[in-house]
């Protein structure tokens, strides 16, 4: 069965606990199932120059149909311009896929 990743990006002067709210929030709603959350160094070209910083990635498992919902409110929650939003169905084992569907109903 096939499941959704889909990634954002949240800005690196963000305390932990403030990214962990906002992901709080989504697996609350029963819009995700699970949250991974790192710090990362993001390299992207922005009004015409090269810039590097700090972020914070959040990987989010999330059903297809609950994908286009999550998406929406990631452009809306988000604190940038342009919000990074990509996501994936990807193969997972049945018993994961089937946990994903029950914890985001």
């Amino acid at each position: 069965m096939a499941i959704v990743k889909m990634v954002t990006t949240l800005p690196g002067d963000w305390k932990e606990f403030e990214v962990g709210e906002w992901g709080y929030t989504l697996v609350e709603n029963l819009v995700v199932a699970c949250i991974q959350i790192e710090r990362i160094r993001s390299m992207y070209r922005w009004d015409g120059e090269v810039n590097s910083e700090d972020e914070w990635r959040l990987t989010m498992t999330t059903t297809t149909e609950k994908a286009p919902i999550l998406s929406k409110l990631i452009q809306e929650k988000s604190p940038y311009d342009i919000p990074q939003v990509t996501w994936a169905a990807i193969d997972a084992s049945d018993e994961y896929s089937t946990w994903t569907e029950e914890v985001t109903k």
